[in-house]
């Protein structure tokens, strides 16, 4: 895959969030998981390791976002 593509996938998860009031909506989050595992996976396997770094963060941004279970969502 090329670069461009595997950026493309970076932002269309941006979109998938953007429009999810907020973040909290499941389903929204869920399809931008998808979309930014897809991305890391390509960005590794074409050794880009400057996408690999975006799509983990958003990856780990994702994970303690509002609204997740994740350290943010405790209190």
């Amino acid at each position: 895959m090329e670069p461009a593509d595997i950026w493309q996938l970076i932002l269309k998860a941006d979109e998938r969030l953007k429009y999810s009031a907020g973040g909290a909506d499941p389903r929204r989050r869920e399809q931008a998981a998808g979309f930014l595992l897809e991305a890391l996976m390509e960005a590794e396997a074409a050794g880009n390791e400057a996408l690999a770094v975006q799509a983990r963060t958003r990856l780990a941004d994702l994970d303690h976002a509002p609204g997740t279970d994740g350290p943010e969502a405790q209190g």
